[in-house]
């Protein structure tokens, strides 16, 4: 059972029916989204991995994923990460 000093808990997601987690905050939902896709692609640096976290955070039905499952497909995909 989590304490009062717990800074965050997991919740299970309502869209989600197979118990994958809830990141409450949109900071460490962008945090952990760019941790991931930093880690995944080399040519992504931290601001590029920060503000595409931003953009994505706004859409509903991923924020309810979990930000490394969304860094992964993103990753997979490699849609608009290109350096201009």
């Amino acid at each position: 059972m989590p304490d009062r000093f717990t800074k965050t808990s997991p919740r299970g997601s309502r869209w989600d029916q197979e118990g994958a987690e809830f990141v409450a905050s949109d900071s460490e939902w962008c945090d952990r989204f760019s941790a991931r896709l930093i880690a995944l692609m080399a040519n992504v640096d931290y601001l590029m991995a920060s503000s595409t976290a931003l953009d994505l955070v706004s859409h509903h039905a991923l924020r309810a994923l979990s930000p490394e499952w969304v860094a992964e497909d993103l990753a997979r995909s490699q849609v608009g990460l290109a350096p201009s």
